[in-house]
């Protein structure tokens, strides 16, 4: 399962920074996302990340929004009712 925002996977974002070099600036990922036809929501999520000065690719991915946990799902997961 996918737990990125927009349910995206590591390599679905990172396929979309193809060509950065690391370190980079915040600034410089939104730029080459977009250039490489990155949605919207990559875009936004993007622009969320709460540094401006980003390491390295693991770094960029552990600061990446995640999707949040709807209530229930867990439960429903197991067979159980919410």
């Amino acid at each position: 399962m996918h737990d990125l925002a927009g349910g995206k996977s590591p390599s679905d974002i990172l396929a979309f920074l193809a060509g950065v070099q690391f370190p980079a600036k915040k600034d410089d990922l939104i730029h080459t996302a977009r250039r490489n036809g990155a949605p919207s929501d990559v875009l936004g999520a993007l622009a969320n990340v709460p540094r401006t000065d980003i390491a390295s690719p693991d770094e960029l991915l552990d600061l990446y929004p995640r999707l949040l946990e709807q209530p229930g799902r867990k439960n429903s997961a197991a067979g159980e009712q919410p």
